[in-house]
């Protein structure tokens, strides 16, 4: 077992304090070193839209100023810690009128983005292809599962949409699966469980240990790809493990340890294929925002050196 050391922890706080977005900057200030939530808060809504949803880069593997359900649903992951905060409140309340506005009654969901995405740099895997839909869109769950479960949780702010109702259709919809086509699916879905446990039947747990088990890479030269890695699933010690061995998760976070010595910080492991200019600033957004991500996890594990 591999603890990160100080230096390396250093070393990755300089990357995202002198590389990073103004929100992975605030985001580590605030988990690291005392932030405040207003200093995430302000730098979040930079990225919110008059009509509340969010974009501008948000999701930084697409360059939309637009409002997105996508980008909507990533800045709900970070909306979601504060949502006592008044300001988060209205950033929320807004949000939700924007979900509303852009549900697809004959879907039951969403679109992951607009087909104005095409009009700005992106990643190949973003292109809206003629039928309307980008290849994401073949697996409904990312991002309307994730997002169903925003609704539930900030109900009271919903006017329109029958929550409950929409709740056992995305969780139906899970059961249904006979084949697992996408990890991030399963992630939407592990994000609106965690958000709606008492729909956390013995049926969804042995499902979606079925989708893990099917999805989950589990050696070290695949890690050095774009796969779903055991931490992908498996946020807390505390949590279901979906089968994974005990020691693969340990594996996972020495493999993550050993990457922050030898480099610093994290980088993605994928790449555009066009709009290479634009791709050199994301890709150094997805550095901050991985080795924060990294960060956070091995503190979970209590992989950090006191």
């Amino acid at each position: 077992m591999k603890n990160l050391s100080n230096e390396a922890f250093q070393q990755a706080r300089s990357y995202i304090m002198s590389n990073g977005r103004p929100l992975e900057q605030a985001l580590f200030t605030y988990e690291f070193a005392d932030g405040s939530a207003e200093e995430v808060l302000q730098a979040l809504k930079q990225f919110q839209n008059e009509d509340g949803g969010f974009g501008n880069g948000l999701e930084a593997d697409f360059r939309l100023p637009h409002s997105s359900p996508t980008a909507t649903s990533v800045a709900f992951q970070h909306l979601i810690r504060f949502a006592d905060h008044p300001m988060a409140m209205e950033m929320i309340e807004k949000a939700i009128r924007y979900l509303e506005y852009a549900f697809i009654e004959q879907r039951q969901g969403w679109l992951a983005v607009p087909e104005q995405v095409n009009d700005y740099p992106h990643a190949f895997w973003w292109t809206v292809r003629e039928n309307g839909m980008t290849w994401i869109d073949a697996n409904w769950g990312n991002p309307s599962a994730e997002l169903i479960g925003y609704l539930h949780i900030f109900e009271e702010y919903v006017q329109v949409l029958p929550v409950p109702k929409l709740v056992d259709q995305a969780v139906q919809h899970l059961l249904e699966m006979e084949n697992f086509e996408s990890e991030h699916e399963i992630y939407c879905y592990l994000r609106l469980l965690a958000m709606v446990p008492s729909q956390r039947t013995e049926k969804v747990e042995n499902q979606l240990t079925s989708a893990v088990q099917s999805l989950v890479k589990l050696d070290r030269e695949n890690w050095q790809k774009y796969t779903p890695f055991p931490l992908k699933f498996i946020a807390t010690p505390e949590a279901n493990h979906f089968g994974i061995p005990s020691f693969k998760v340990e594996d996972n976070l020495d493999f993550f340890v050993e990457k922050l010595e030898e480099n610093g910080h994290s980088a993605p492991t994928w790449e555009w294929t066009e709009y290479i200019d634009t791709w050199e600033v994301a890709k150094k957004e997805w550095s901050g925002i991985l080795t924060l991500g990294a960060l956070i996890s091995l503190r979970t594990f209590d992989r950090l050196q006191a």
